[in-house]
């Protein structure tokens, strides 16, 4: 799902964060501010059906005021260490249009916000960086043709023949600490969420965003962490969404889980919260057999029992266990996090991390990996 940032385009959150110095927002966790249903007219709105055309769509929507391209996975290293991985890059619309009233080189009405995390289960470390930077003058950017997202040296964009004949993606990212570089393939086509790609996040007009996902994408590649260097290999998740507006005014945060199971089949569910800690009925999600063909999950598809909590040192109680339950899928599942502390303390404070599955599925022993977001949740 990861809309965590969206609202921040909206009216004078935008220019704060266009004129911010890195840090000024860590920690907030206002989530009814920053994704509100309140909006500036003239941006697109999400209403009503998507003719999705690929790979056209893996690009920019500009007429809309937030999108982003998210990538999460499980690797593993030649030697048998394990790690988790985040990169998320977002593009923001400042205002509906990109009028230039000074002549400078560096107008634009366009932001871009990185984030970048690595989880190294073995030394029970996380790694988290985060960049943004005004889309002018090079230093940020999308384009559908050829396709790419930058930010800086942090990139998503279609694989050089030269370097991987049989990848569709190649991700690159860099901090002091951590880095990686990677390509990616499909194993499964796009699945598309909600109504035929709309995902209607509450009642109010346009609150929705078009959403799908490529659910497993073969990966390799290498991993830097301090002074060691990994070839590591595995599975990681795209989720993409665009659209202009998303929470209303009664609801708090979200919890999104996205499962890639043993059997081959896949889950992805989101639990949207109202401000009273109620499950709201536009909950949903989407399961995708083994085959790759998606089914929609309703609200009342799915049953999700937290069974533990984590505790931040910054304020916040996290659930860090879960039972996951779909009748008609023959589902019951537990969900655990490698690490109980993978929160990003970003503009956004949130809690996103790899997990391990174990359970049952249609009688059968399965288990698997994933990732969970948590929104909403910290207290500042």
């Amino acid at each position: 799902m990861s809309i965590v940032l969206a609202g921040l385009t909206a009216c004078e959150g935008a220019d704060r964060l266009a004129q911010a110095t890195p840090g000024e927002f860590a920690g907030s966790s206002r989530l009814s501010e920053l994704l509100g249903d309140a909006r500036e007219q003239g941006y697109a709105m999400a209403i009503g059906r998507h003719d999705f055309r690929f790979p056209a769509d893996h690009g920019p929507h500009p007429a809309y005021r937030n999108e982003w391209w998210y990538f999460t996975g499980n690797l593993d290293a030649d030697d048998g260490e394990r790690f988790g991985f985040e990169l998320t890059l977002f593009r923001f619309s400042l205002t509906p249009h990109d009028r230039d009233t000074t002549g400078s080189a560096w107008q634009t009405n366009q932001v871009y916000i990185g984030h970048f995390a690595i989880t190294d289960t073995a030394e029970k470390q996380f790694h988290v960086a985060q960049r943004y930077a005004r889309g002018s003058v090079g230093l940020a950017g999308a384009t559908a043709e050829p396709f790419r997202v930058w930010l800086g040296d942090w990139s998503i964009a279609s694989a050089d023949a030269r370097v991987g004949r049989q990848a569709d993606w190649r991700l690159r990212a860099s901090d002091e600490q951590v880095s990686l570089d990677l390509l990616l393939s499909p194993a499964k086509p796009v699945v598309l969420h909600g109504d035929d790609g709309l995902s209607q996040k509450s009642a109010g007009p346009g609150n929705a965003s078009y959403y799908y996902s490529i659910p497993r994408l073969r990966t390799v590649g290498q991993l830097v962490v301090g002074e060691r260097t990994y070839d590591v290999s595995g599975m990681a998740w795209l989720d993409r969404e665009w659209g202009s507006s998303a929470l209303s005014a009664d609801q708090r945060g979200w919890d999104w889980f996205a499962l890639q199971f043993s059997d081959g089949s896949d889950l992805m569910f989101y639990i949207l919260r109202r401000n009273d800690g109620q499950r709201d009925p536009h909950s949903a999600g989407t399961w995708v057999d083994a085959r790759g063909i998606a089914s929609h999950l309703t609200n009342d598809d799915v049953d999700i029992e937290v069974r533990a909590h984590w505790e931040s040192e910054r304020g916040g109680r996290y659930p860090s266990a879960w039972d996951i339950r779909i009748p008609s899928k023959s589902l019951a599942v537990r969900v655990r996090p490698v690490l109980e502390n993978q929160e990003l303390v970003t503009n956004v404070r949130y809690w996103e991390g790899a997990v391990d599955v174990e359970g049952e599925h249609a009688g059968e022993r399965i288990d698997g990996r994933g990732y969970v977001e948590l929104t909403g949740y910290a207290q500042d």
